[in-house]
């Protein structure tokens, strides 16, 4: 009974620290606002200008899917659905959440192979203080260290929420009518799709780089006023390795 009663309050704690972290997040980007004006675009954060290798296979994919198309509007869904895109990889996202006279970033890892995505929480020094996994329907969540696990349905609770990062089929699926521009650009010396679009009551630019297909950054703001900013940065385009969806006291990854 006490490791029976020891396991399940270690759950309960991952539950109450995802719950907690998420609602942290949902105050910070609803509700606060700063007083800088506009959004921030991506020329503006650190991001990677140099083409990989890998990266290049898709870009040249990407590049003649893309040729001679005016995106619009009315077809940049359709533009960016029919990327080319890796199905694993490896990335950081940087969330920076701005209220009145201040603004806190968080940052996390986010690693996808097979159908299973891993979520590293970082604490201010870079650290994993906490992982939250998702695979077949299930949310596995646990605190860095730990030898123990919650395990339950994920429901609602999706890995880009874990993340606090929109992607590309966040752009893909909004109402058509709520996109207000879209046009192909450049940013960090590379092509990429700008999409602004009324979200939620706030306006919102995304940018999708035609590189790998994935979502580049995102911005929010609130009556000209900016609440919140995503920057993501790829690691690798190589499948992450085993270790990285394996649970606590498990021998195989979860896929296996």
């Amino acid at each position: 009974m006490p490791k029976q009663k020891t396991a399940l309050i270690a759950s309960l704690c991952a539950l109450v620290m995802i719950l907690m972290f998420g609602l942290s997040f949902w105050l910070s980007s609803r509700t606060y606002r700063s007083d800088s004006q506009g959004i921030v675009l991506p020329s503006e954060l650190d991001s990677q200008a140099v083409i990989g290798a890998q990266e290049a296979v898709f870009a040249d994919e990407n590049a003649v899917r893309i040729a001679q198309i005016e995106i619009t509007p009315d077809n940049v869904q359709q533009v960016i659905a029919s990327l080319s895109r890796p199905d694993a990889y490896s990335c950081a996202v940087s969330n920076t959440l701005y209220w009145q006279n201040g603004n806190a970033v968080l940052q996390c890892r986010r690693y996808v192979r097979e159908g299973a995505d891993r979520i590293e929480q970082l604490d201010s020094s870079g650290t994993v203080s906490a992982v939250t996994l998702f695979y077949d329907g299930r949310l596995y969540a646990w605190s860095a260290g730990a030898t123990t696990y919650y395990s339950g349905q994920a429901g609602a609770f999706s890995p880009t929420e874990q993340a606090m990062l929109p992607t590309y089929e966040t752009v893909c699926t909004l109402p058509p009518e709520q996109i207000l521009d879209a046009a192909l650009t450049e940013f960090a010396g590379q092509p990429m799709i700008r999409v602004s679009a009324m979200q939620d009551g706030l306006t919102a630019e995304y940018v999708i780089s035609t590189v790998t297909g994935l979502l580049y950054s995102a911005s929010f703001s609130r009556d000209g006023v900016r609440i919140r900013s995503i920057q993501t940065s790829v690691l690798s385009l190589d499948p992450p390795h085993d270790t990285y969806f394996t649970l606590p006291g498990a021998d195989a990854p979860i896929f296996s």
